[in-house]
């Protein structure tokens, strides 16, 4: 699948995951800046179900994973993968989960997240503070529909570690 704005270019199988393998990754201007991108949910990679076009710069994948012990038809977790050909990717979790144990491992993709974006909520105090991982190899993350005290915040932090608050609640303290 070939995702296509340039000076931008995503390339991947319709598994979704960048391996390394042949001409897969993001490249930018012609040359190629990342070539390995695997996701993983509870140290577990996701079974491919559907992969497909949305436009010319954009690809849509969609895994399964089953997490608890409990044997049946509907998977766990539902990955997302939203490939966008500036060499951005939007990933989201949905979870069936019904029992605290699955919930949990559900849940660790978007702990990993929230702790490399480093936030820290005080709801008591009305704060949030954000100290992102400054050394981690990663691309831009960004998290969008979390909620701190019942109101949405999303951030968004650069390849440099620098964060950015795109939503936050009116009153909200925001700290670093």
């Amino acid at each position: 699948m070939i995702c296509v704005a340039l000076p931008g270019l995503a390339i991947s199988s319709e598994e979704g995951q960048l391996i390394g393998r042949g001409l897969e990754g993001f490249y930018r201007a012609g040359r190629r800046v990342l070539s390995r991108c695997e996701v993983r949910v509870a140290g577990r990679e996701p079974l491919a179900v559907q992969a497909r076009m949305i436009s010319a710069d954009r690809a849509r994948f969609v895994g399964t994973l089953r997490t608890s012990p409990q044997t049946g038809p509907d998977p766990d977790v539902i990955v997302e993968r939203n490939r966008f050909a500036d060499g951005t990717e939007r990933i989201t979790l949905h979870s069936a989960a019904t029992c605290r144990p699955a919930a949990t491992a559900a849940a660790a993709g978007v702990l990993l997240l929230t702790t490399l974006a480093g936030i820290r909520p005080d709801v008591p105090a009305g704060t949030v503070t954000l100290r992102p991982v400054r050394s981690a190899p990663l691309g831009e993350i960004g998290l969008m529909g979390l909620r701190v005290a019942g109101a949405p915040f999303s951030v968004r932090v650069g390849r440099l570690g620098l964060a950015m608050v795109e939503e936050a609640a009116d009153g909200l303290q925001l700290g670093v």
